[in-house]
């Protein structure tokens, strides 16, 4: 199984079916063609079984099957090979230099390279990589600076087994940080300036610098919607599943509604602290041209109410909500409101129907 690779890695032809595989919804995303157009032919959801993901490892895969083959029969899309992404504490994605200007060099030398680096037995993980740049050494040779990715076999097998088992043909397995950016350029376009991309999903958020197309650097965050469920519901003293309809819903009551608002406003600072706290170490390596100008935000929670304004005030950049769909001709059977109401939430799955597959 082979990480994908489009502007980041190497481009080919044959379109795919992006699944995003999250810990509490499923996203499909399928694309069709209209002269040199893209169009947007189908969108879906579905609910993901309580704690069939963990920490980005499938935990319950006869249930989460079941839940993906029911979207996918009813969305019935027309293409069949997939791409999905992983992430989580199995998933390594590091930027190091390696003496090597040739790509066939840097791929017969990855493994030797990666064993510096990788905290698991190499025998254990699947590895790519992504070329930044080149650089001459001090001592005249050259180098190139790349993006190692490492990623268990175990959790990689397991995603793959899933799309097949839901009769999906499994083409590629991506990177969470890097869908995302190649949604963003597919939306739009590349730019000199430095942005960053965070998607806030339910249990874990992907932090992610672009410049020009390309990462500049990529990390997971231990943030997402769960930590406020559960602040809720151990606050008010109710199930788990009451905690997340009053989260998305409201509440009648003025005194629950006051609590909860304030258990979001918390909670949603703290996560703006931990995105300052990254910008900054990310500055501390970086030349000023480098220097990220705004903040991009996608995922369910990103739909949070007054969350751009708090990130804002906390890490004085401008921040806007990511629409993966901005430049995208739509079929006339998809509904524009709810694209308009969901879209933040399917940034990853687009990057995945964005990639295409290795012949």
């Amino acid at each position: 199984m082979k990480f994908g690779r489009n502007k980041f890695f190497k481009r080919k032809a044959r379109p795919l079916i992006g699944v995003d595989i999250g810990s509490h919804t499923l996203k499909v995303v399928e694309f069709g063609t209209n002269g040199d157009s893209r169009v947007l032919r189908r969108i879906g959801r579905a609910l993901v079984p309580r704690n069939a993901i963990q920490e980005g490892a499938i935990k319950d895969p006869e249930a989460l099957e079941e839940a993906l083959k029911t979207l996918i029969q009813n969305l019935q899309p027309k293409i069949r090979r997939a791409a999905t992404s992983v992430s989580g504490y199995s998933v390594i994605v590091k930027k190091i230099n390696v003496p090597y200007s040739d790509e066939r060099e840097i791929e017969d030398n990855l493994i030797f390279e990666a064993e510096n680096y990788v905290p698991f037995e190499i025998e254990e993980v699947y590895l790519d990589f992504n070329v930044i740049g080149e650089a001459r050494t001090a001592k005249g040779t050259m180098e190139s600076e790349i993006f190692l990715v490492a990623a268990k076999r175990e959790v990689v097998d397991s995603y793959a087994e899933l799309l097949q088992n839901a009769g999906l043909r499994p083409a590629v397995i991506d990177v969470d940080g890097f869908a995302i950016g190649n949604a963003f350029e597919g939306a739009m376009g590349t730019s000199s300036e430095s942005v960053v991309l965070l998607d806030l999903g339910a249990s874990m958020g992907t932090f992610s610098i672009v410049k020009d197309g390309m990462p500049l650097f990529t990390r997971d965050m231990s943030v997402g919607g769960q930590q406020i469920t559960r602040t809720i519901a151990e606050t008010l003293g109710i199930d788990y599943s009451d905690a997340e309809t009053i989260k998305i819903k409201g509440s009648d009551d003025p005194a629950i509604l006051s609590d909860v608002s304030s258990i979001v406003r918390e909670i949603v600072d703290s996560w703006a602290h931990e995105v300052r706290k990254a910008v900054e170490f990310f500055k501390s390596n970086a030349s000023p041209e480098e220097f990220p100008k705004c903040i991009w935000m996608s995922g369910g929670s990103s739909l949070l109410e007054g969350i751009c304004d708090i990130f804002e005030d906390v890490t004085g950049l401008e921040t806007k909500r990511f629409d993966p769909f901005k430049r995208v001709e739509k079929e006339d059977k998809i509904d524009r409101d709810y694209l308009y109401a969901v879209a933040p939430q399917f940034a990853i799955a687009t990057g995945l129907a964005l990639r295409t597959e290795e012949l």
